[in-house]
């Protein structure tokens, strides 16, 4: 009896080992996501930096079900309102594949942004944090974010993709409205992204 409880707790823990990110798979999907984010939502250069490590911080701590409207799922919200402007915030909240990016089918995390964008695909160079950032905000007690300024947009209509100061490289057809049938095909395939994002990070006068 022993020995089965022993070998039944393995298999759970193995089976949950399973389902957690990889650092480089969490660092893909933050990328990944975060890029769709700064298009639809319109982030500044900060902005988009920022939601990186939130987002990242919220996937490596997916583990098991539970986690995906856990307690980092509530943490990634309140961390984003220190982020984003109200305007964009509420966009945020409107956008179910951004607001709750990660499903469970057939026993694992499947992440909903792939259902609206082609896999592989990037509006923009990666973020200085895809690089460096290894998802250690999320131990704090405390927001990294509260009290610090990130340029948001100063229109006070809500933002329109695109316009927080990061122009797409390579981007082909025209800007639709979140919500609409016709999307724009992002430009760049992630190892262009990356490699932009390395460029930048070693030419300040790029970074913008």
């Amino acid at each position: 009896m022993k020995r089965f409880i022993l070998t039944m707790v393995a298999m759970l823990t193995l089976g949950a080992a399973a389902n957690a990110m990889s650092y480089k798979s969490a660092r893909d999907q933050a990328f990944f996501l975060t890029d769709k984010m700064a298009y639809e939502l319109g982030l500044s250069v900060d902005q988009y930096n920022a939601v990186y490590e939130i987002n990242m911080d919220y996937i490596m701590c997916l583990d098991v079900y539970d986690d995906i409207f856990g307690t980092f799922w509530t943490r990634r919200n309140n961390e984003l309102r220190y982020v984003l402007s109200p305007a964009q915030y509420n966009m945020f909240m409107q956008l179910e594949y951004f607001y709750r990016p990660v499903r469970w089918e057939n026993r694992k995390f499947v992440f909903s942004i792939y259902s609206r964008y082609p896999k592989d695909r990037f509006f923009y160079a990666a973020p200085p944090g895809y690089q460096v950032y290894k998802g250690s905000n999320r131990y704090f007690d405390h927001s990294a974010y509260d009290g610090r300024t990130f340029g948001a947009p100063s229109s006070k209509s809500q933002p329109k993709p695109g316009n927080g100061g990061m122009t797409p490289r390579h981007q082909t057809g025209s800007k639709s409205q979140p919500g609409s049938k016709s999307q724009p095909q992002p430009g760049m395939n992630k190892k262009q992204a990356v490699n932009e994002g390395k460029m930048r990070m070693n030419d300040p006068s790029r970074r913008r």
